[in-house]
C-alpha cells in the first residue's frame, strides 16, 4: 500500500509537467504546456525543394506614359510538385558584376500555378525613380538592367498549396 501511495503522489506531482504537442499548418511542432505557455520544439524545413523550379525572371527598364522611369522585376517559377500552388514567398538578391550585393527584398507571388505550368510576369514588382533622391533601389538596379550585367539570385522561402497546405523551405 505504501508503494501505491508513493506512486500515486509521484504521479500527482508530475501531472503539471505533462503537455500536449500540436503541429501547425506550416510544419512547426509546438508544445502546449499546462500553465498556458508554449514552446516551439522543431521546425519542419524542407531542404529538397522538389516543388518548384526557378526558371527565369522578368527584369526590365520601363518608362511610363508620364515619363516615370521604373525597373520592373518578377521571378518565373515552374510548378513541378503535382499539386496546384496558390501563392509563394521568395527572396531576391541583386549583385553587381563584382558579386557585391547591391539590393535585396522579400516578395510574394500571388498567382495560382497549375501542375507542370509556369508563373507569368503579369504581376510584378517595380522600383520607381525619384529624381530628387539618389541611392534608391531604382538607382542601384538601373545599371544592371541597362548593361545586362550582374546577377539575380532568387530563393523560394514558402509555398501555399490549394487545400491549405503550407510548406516552409527556408529558416
Amino acid at each position: 500500500m505504501k508503494n501505491f501511495v508513493s506512486l500515486l503522489s509521484l504521479f500527482i506531482l508530475a501531472w503539471p509537467a505533462f503537455a500536449e504537442t500540436v503541429q501547425t499548418t506550416d510544419g512547426r511542432t509546438i508544445e502546449l504546456k499546462s500553465d498556458g505557455s508554449y514552446e516551439f520544439l522543431e521546425s519542419k524545413i524542407v531542404t529538397d525543394a522538389t516543388f518548384v523550379e526557378y526558371k527565369d525572371h522578368y527584369f526590365v527598364h520601363h518608362a511610363g506614359e508620364y515619363g516615370q522611369n521604373r525597373v520592373r522585376f518578377m521571378p518565373v517559377f515552374e510548378n513541378i510538385s503535382g499539386k496546384k500552388i496558390i501563392a509563394a514567398k521568395f527572396t531576391a538578391k541583386f549583385s553587381n558584376a563584382f558579386g557585391d550585393e547591391i539590393f535585396s527584398f522579400s516578395g510574394e507571388l500571388n498567382e495560382a500555378i497549375a501542375t507542370d505550368k509556369s508563373s507569368t510576369h503579369n504581376l510584378f514588382y517595380y522600383f520607381e525613380d525619384n529624381q530628387f533622391m539618389s541611392g534608391e533601389p531604382y538607382d542601384k538596379l538601373l545599371p544592371m538592367v541597362t548593361n545586362n550585367s550582374g546577377n539575380v539570385e532568387v530563393t523560394l522561402d514558402m509555398i501555399a498549396f490549394e487545400g491549405g497546405e503550407i510548406v516552409k523551405l527556408t529558416e
